[in-house]
């Protein structure tokens, strides 16, 4: 049975139509500059951490 499968699966796989391309399909470009910024709006600065606990927890045990 398990030689059946794998050999309908190398049947299956071995018969499909993807064609390659002839090689001169031109590749996708990027059009976005990063950083990307919004005009005069102002640099918004990053949230600093915060502790989830308000009790010291001890790491040596």
């Amino acid at each position: 049975m398990i030689f059946s499968v794998v050999a309908l699966a190398v049947i299956g796989l071995g018969n499909s139509n993807i064609s390659i391309g002839d090689g001169k399909t031109p590749r996708p470009q990027t059009t976005v500059e990063y950083p990307i910024r919004f005009g005069d709006a102002p640099m918004a600065r990053a949230p600093q951490p915060r502790p989830t606990v308000s009790y010291p927890i001890r790491w040596e045990r």
